[in-house]
């Protein structure tokens, strides 16, 4: 069946990046002094690379940052996946996402992301830290419904979905019509996620055991449709229509 797909949009404005071991990507063995950063994306792409798959025809430039799409597939199939006792829903075709991935690597440090979400549920709008062995620590803004923000960590030896995360309400309107700071500081000891300079998380490597993130990583921010798996589309609040 062939029906319309509708046009994703959001606005992201990477703000800051301090106090971080900023490692080429050359060479994240050696540890050179911190060093901050700041990307507004106005004009500008320095620092950044797009990830595989991604193209020019997903993001623009704005007054506000950078504007990232998802472009929708050449054929909309919607799907039923027989196999769970809900019968869940997904799309056989998934739309095209956006990733950036930062040029430098971090082995604890601080960041921040100044974001507007996607607005329609289903779209993903991810703000991560993620190493090239599967660490990972993140949020991530789902549209539709209450509890939207994600926080969750990985340790990229044994993934285990599901184990990690956690969900809240915005502070005030939602993701998708206000901007928020969304900022994780992250050491040897602990990992703080904070909205707006509020604290709303901590976790200790007393708690995660071995599981705690500890690889040098690179900040990536990206888009992306979680439409295609059932069970992920139902978490994303899609699939999309």
């Amino acid at each position: 069946m062939m029906v319309p797909f509708t046009s994703i949009g959001l606005v992201a404005i990477f703000s800051s990046l301090v106090q971080a071991y900023v490692i080429p990507a050359s060479n994240i063995s050696e540890h050179p002094p911190c060093v901050e950063s700041h990307s507004t994306f106005t004009n500008s792409l320095d620092g950044w690379i797009l990830e595989r798959g991604s193209t020019a025809n997903n993001y623009e430039h704005s007054a506000d940052g950078l504007v990232m799409k998802i472009t929708a597939p050449n054929e909309y199939v919607r799907l039923n996946d027989n196999s769970t006792a809900e019968n869940l829903p997904y799309n056989k075709y998934e739309g095209k996402g956006f990733t950036f991935n930062g040029t430098s690597y971090m082995q604890y440090g601080r960041f921040s992301a100044t974001v507007k979400s996607a607005d329609v549920p289903g779209a993903v709008t991810a703000v991560i830290l993620i190493a090239d062995d599967g660490d990972e620590i993140d949020f991530e803004l789902l549209a539709g419904g209450s509890e939207t923000i994600t926080s969750n960590y990985f340790w990229g030896k044994k993934i285990v979905y599901g184990a990690n995360g956690r969900t809240r309400d915005p502070p005030a309107k939602p993701t998708w019509e206000q901007f928020y700071t969304y900022t994780i500081d992250w050491s040897p000891e602990r990992i703080i996620w904070y909205i707006d300079g509020v604290e709303i998380r901590r976790t200790t490597k007393a708690e995660a055991g071995v599981a705690y993130p500890s690889s040098a990583a690179r900040v990536q921010i990206g888009l992306w449709d979680g439409s295609g798996v059932s069970g992920t589309a139902q978490w994303a609040r899609g699939p999309i229509d």
